[in-house]
């Protein structure tokens, strides 16, 4: 998948690598990394482009349901709760909801709300008894329609309904649960 405005390329490593033996890999694997703009040009150049913990964390939220062609993204998928998990304290959070949440505002304030909206729906895979990964990620769903973003407006709308019926009001900051009784009203209307 990618953009003018960033990449996530599948890096592949060989089972017996260091990250290899660290994640107990039986067979060689792709991990997905993000890339800003910048970094996407440098990479198409073939320059060096310098891959961290927080490129492979946004990879992983960004790129969780890419389907590339030629590479299995079996392990990434199984393997994404456990890496990211790991990769907390270099976030300095205590939660992985929390830092889906504050990287998915980071991607949307950088790259747009169609891309935090990819990295929220993998919080809700990952971390499905989240509303407040819900509640954002129906934020930005309402967003994707009305700026017509999504290629199937019936199906996201479809899926706003499904994400509002999910969310666990009482377990919602109590300063949201109006804006959800607002989105739902919305998610009604369409």
């Amino acid at each position: 998948m990618s953009s003018e405005k960033y990449a996530v390329i599948w890096k592949h490593f060989e089972q017996n690598s260091d990250l290899g033996k660290h994640l107990k890999a039986s067979e060689d694997f792709s991990l997905p990394y993000f890339l800003t703009a910048e970094e996407k040009a440098k990479f198409d150049q073939k320059e060096q482009v310098s891959l961290n913990p927080f490129h492979l964390v946004m990879g992983l939220l960004v790129g969780y349901f890419d389907q590339p062609p030629g590479i299995d993204t079996t392990f990434a998928k199984e393997k994404a709760p456990a890496i990211i998990q790991e990769q907390l304290p270099n976030f300095k959070t205590t939660s992985q909801e929390n830092l889906i949440i504050d990287i998915s505002n980071f991607l949307r304030d950088s790259h747009g709300q169609k891309v935090s909206l990819q990295s929220l729906m993998t919080g809700v895979e990952l971390l499905p008894e989240s509303s407040a990964i819900k509640y954002d990620a129906c934020i930005d769903l309402i967003n994707c329609i009305d700026d017509d973003e999504l290629d199937d407006r019936m199906a996201a709308v479809q899926q706003l309904k499904l994400l509002l019926s999910k969310i666990e009001a009482k377990k919602l900051n109590k300063e949201l649960v109006q804006d959800y009784m607002k989105m739902i009203e919305i998610a009604n209307e369409f």
